[in-house]
């Protein structure tokens, strides 16, 4: 990062000698190549630490090291902490940390013309991360492996040197002591031009990271290692908010969806705010959009979605930040669906009962049976009546015959007697 000082962290020094094809310990050399006299070489006593490659033919298997004392040390079997091995296609990079003093032999498919390089004055020079960034922020970290005071093209150096930066988060008021609560990879280095690595074997080291973690202070801690070089730094960071806010509109009534922002100027210039974005449907088919910042507000209008299915809105914004620094953020993904109209009523169908038949109009001779019908209860009804009123005559003239009969027995006299009556 431009404007960043550079700071160069000693990766190995080891004491060693270039002594008729021995390693020893009198007098400190630099890059050094030692010739192999019949794959052997010696280690003299003293020495601390010896890093070497070993050129093999192409595509051949690792070589195995006999130790002084015979024992073998193989590339997938090797103490560790003691001994570091990478393993490249034309090359064996190995580090031995208190050697065994005394002759060594490599027994591979060595190259005819093969020699010990020796590495003493290794450092790592690195642009530090910024103190002061910001949730979701894509980040570039470069570094690059200088040795004898020289950035090194060697892709048998830099080749998996699997350098690695992590934000360590840690209890409040505990410092960085105790177990992180938080460990996270950010990003990793690598030199194959790739990326935000602009030429693959320059020896200049990149890693992308996009800082996915809460706001808060973390540890960053830069770390690399092959087996080889092994080395960390750390440094304290503060991530802040993203710096803006912001709301999507989901489409509606045939408006297009739209993105509102609510930038903050006490972090970023609203004047230098650049968006790219992109509306991606359910397919994964993307369109583009594009807005630019003319003050703390602005609106961004993406295409108009024209199938059923659900959208995902994404994005980066582009800006500087009030000290100067050029910033790039990854928007937080944002989603909407669009879903089919309801479907059209089904056409009613009537289910009218069948029309009465018609009604013949009545002939003028029809009414004679009503007219007969009626006259016929009339003649029934009187006729009842009639015989009532002769039933209630009869009745009286026989209570009125009772009656005369009954004063008639009443005048005649005593003596008369009746002769048709029993004897008493």
């Amino acid at each position: 990062m431009q404007g960043m000082l550079r700071h160069c962290v000693p990766v190995m020094v080891g004491a060693a000698a270039l002594l008729s094809g021995s390693v020893g310990a009198a007098d400190s050399v630099g890059a050094a190549d030692v010739p192999l006299l019949a794959n052997r070489f010696r280690i003299d006593y003293g020495v601390k630490e010896v890093t070497f490659i070993i050129h093999r033919k192409p595509d051949s298997a690792p070589v195995v090291l006999v130790q002084p004392d015979g024992s073998k040390l193989y590339s997938i079997r090797h103490p560790a902490g003691q001994v570091g091995w990478q393993v490249t296609p034309r090359a064996d990079l190995i580090t031995i940390r208190d050697p065994m003093p005394g002759p060594w032999q490599a027994i591979g498919d060595t190259d005819p013309d093969n020699r010990i390089r020796l590495l003493t004055d290794v450092q790592l020079a690195y642009d530090p991360i910024p103190l002061r960034l910001y949730q979701n922020e894509v980040v570039k970290l470069t570094s690059r492996l200088v040795i004898e005071g020289a950035i090194s093209r060697d892709p048998a150096y830099l080749d998996n040197l699997a350098m690695t930066a992590r934000l360590q988060r840690f209890h409040e008021g505990q410092g960085s002591d105790g177990e992180p609560l938080e460990d996270i990879e950010i990003g990793r280095y690598l030199d194959d031009g790739k990326g935000l690595d602009e030429v693959p074997h320059d020896g200049v080291l990149t890693a992308e990271t996009t800082l996915l973690a809460p706001p808060g202070k973390y540890r960053a801690v830069i770390t690399t290692g092959n087996e080889i070089f092994t080395r960390a730094r750390h440094q304290e960071i503060m991530l802040y908010p993203l710096p803006f806010r912001y709301e999507l509109l989901a489409p509606s009534e045939g408006q297009p969806p739209k993105l509102t922002f609510i930038i903050d100027k006490e972090e970023l210039d609203p004047a230098s705010v650049v968006l790219a974005g992109v509306l991606t449907d359910s397919t994964g088919h993307p369109l583009s959009f594009r807005g630019n910042a003319v003050n703390a507000t602005m609106t961004v209008t993406l295409p108009l979605p024209s199938t059923v299915g659900q959208y995902r809105v994404s994005g980066t914004l582009y800006g500087t930040s009030v000290s100067g620094r050029e910033v790039r953020i990854t928007l937080p993904e944002k989603s909407f669906n669009i879903y089919p109209p309801p479907p059209p009523p089904e056409p009613v169908v009537s289910q009218s009962l069948p029309a009465p038949a018609p009604v013949a109009e009545p002939e003028a001779s029809s009414w004679w049976p009503w007219v007969a019908g009626g006259v016929a209860v009339l003649l029934t009804l009187a006729a009842a009546a009639g015989m009532l009123v002769l039933q209630k005559r009869k009745a009286l003239r026989r209570a009125l015959a009772a009656q005369q009969e009954g004063k008639a027995s009443a005048k005649a006299p005593a003596t008369e007697v009746d002769l048709n009556q029993m004897e008493q």
